[in-house]
């Protein structure tokens, strides 16, 4: 392999332009086969051998409404002393919302709170459509099965939501499964925080910005062409959509992990006087050994994925896994094309003292008279470091004993999302809950008793929804 490598990045960077324009045919052909035949990335939740998927199954089999997704409208007046109980306006409000939600398409039906509460405002609670203080109304909507809605759905219920607050004296909030199929959160922060942290450390590192830049080009190219393919993969397994953002964040990992080996065995081989095309071959036949053989070990470990036996967990895994794949490619081809091109002007463009001083040698590469000093001296205590960082470490991971593991609450969704059940107190939320679910179980305690733990920090409230779920 480390002769096959060797010949591989002579000859990239003796024919960088034509690395990189095979790189570049490559990326049109796939970025246009992704917007013209791509499929739209979908999210199936489905788990084999569990009783609410086979439950689900036979429910879409016998066409049943209950099969399809469901959305819900919590309203409630704006007056803090005005409750749906008395206050005629608000029902007339609330009736009209209703109507509202019945016109939009896609919608086989929704409860009807206020027409309830016009007959017997004490069934209108014991149906779970109206808290027990009368401040908070609920209108749960059937919609068809995933398959038939989309995410114009979705934007047709958040327009009529926003209508009804401009037209009423109620505050209209939505949540429910178009928001968890359709929503998008915001997304591009982490990432972007991420790259600009590689950046100042690879200038930490390298001292030039040339030297920088090559491994962060690299790696947002082989990035964006991997995150395209997906639209591409899903012909072979259903890609979820939550799946670019996890390529991301690994393929940006690895990516600049991987040149980074490549660009400082590369200087150093330039700093030993060696030619460019040696310089770039001697350093894919050794340090890109280790890529490969990185690359590979994280290829099958994140396919291990599809041992846990869920669909949407091993198409992830495929996925992120195709993402690092391209990433070692690039690493050993179109790295190598780029360090060709810069030539020995890979340390030009130096910042800071350290950056000239690497630019300005000839001989064997500098090395940091102070990290030099620190690597002696953890040498010469090499049992003291081993076991005071094994301590560290430990006390670092002694938090996973008390780890509680569930689904995240409405905080992890769109602002829009969050307002259903954040804009609520403690004791509207507990209420709401309690009529839904609560009062329908054998749980110990009441109301109270759930409100008590929200409050002393025992429970969150996604705890209390998934708990009850």
């Amino acid at each position: 392999m480390s002769h096959l490598l060797y010949r591989l990045g002579r000859f990239a960077a003796r024919r960088p332009w034509t690395v990189i324009g095979i790189w570049l045919a490559v990326t049109v052909v796939v970025v246009g086969s992704s917007v013209t035949f791509g499929r739209e990335l979908e999210d199936t939740f489905d788990a084999p051998g569990l009783d609410s998927s086979e439950a689900l199954a036979l429910l879409t089999t016998a066409k049943s409404e209950s099969a399809g997704l469901d959305s819900l409208v919590v309203l409630t007046p704006l007056d803090p002393q005005e409750t749906f109980f008395d206050s005629p306006q608000a029902q007339a409000e609330l009736a009209a919302v209703q109507a509202r939600v019945m016109g939009l398409p896609n919608v086989l039906g929704s409860t009807d709170p206020a027409g309830v509460l016009i007959e017997d405002p004490e069934l209108a609670v014991a149906q779970s459509l109206v808290s027990p203080d009368g401040r908070i109304a609920l209108i749960r909507i059937q919609h068809p099965v995933v398959e038939e809605l989309d995410a114009g759905d979705l934007t047709n219920l958040q327009e009529m939501a926003a209508e009804a607050r401009d037209d009423s004296s109620l505050q209209v909030e939505l949540s429910g499964g178009l928001f968890f199929m359709f929503a998008e959160s915001e997304t591009g922060t982490g990432e972007m925080l991420g790259l600009i942290a590689a950046v100042v450390i690879l200038l930490l590192a390298f001292g030039s910005l040339i030297a920088m830049g090559l491994p962060v080009g690299m790696s947002l190219f082989g990035l964006a062409l991997g995150v395209t393919s997906m639209s591409l993969v899903t012909y072979v397994i259903e890609i979820p959509s939550f799946a670019p953002q996890m390529a991301s964040m690994v393929g940006l990992g690895v990516g600049i992990d991987y040149a980074l080996f490549l660009v400082t065995r590369h200087r150093e081989f330039l700093a030993r006087g060696m030619t460019v095309e040696e310089s770039v071959g001697r350093a894919v036949a050794t340090a890109g050994q280790a890529v490969v053989f990185a690359g590979g070990t994280v290829v099958i470990a994140i396919l291990g994925l599809s041992v846990a036996g869920v669909p949407f967990m091993t198409a992830a895994g495929v996925a992120i896994s195709v993402t690092v794949l391209i990433m070692v490619i690039a690493s050993i081809t179109l790295l190598p094309a780029f360090l060709g091109l810069a030539g020995g002007w890979i340390n030009r463009l130096a910042v800071g003292h350290l950056g000239r001083r690497r630019g300005q040698a000839t001989g064997p590469a500098p090395v940091s008279r102070g990290w030099q000093r620190w690597g002696e001296h953890v040498s010469k205590h090499a049992w003291a470091y081993a076991i005071g960082v094994t301590a560290f470490l430990l006390a670092l991971t002694a938090p996973v004993l008390w780890l509680r593991l569930g689904f995240p609450d409405d905080g992890s969704t769109s602002a829009e999302f969050q307002l259903t059940y954040g804009s609520l107190s403690n004791e509207e939320f507990v209420h709401l809950i309690y009529t839904n679910v609560m009062e329908r179980t054998a749980e110990p305690g009441g109301f109270e008793y759930w409100l008590a733990k929200i409050r002393q920090g025992e429970l969150t409230r996604g705890d209390v929804m998934f708990y009850f779920s």
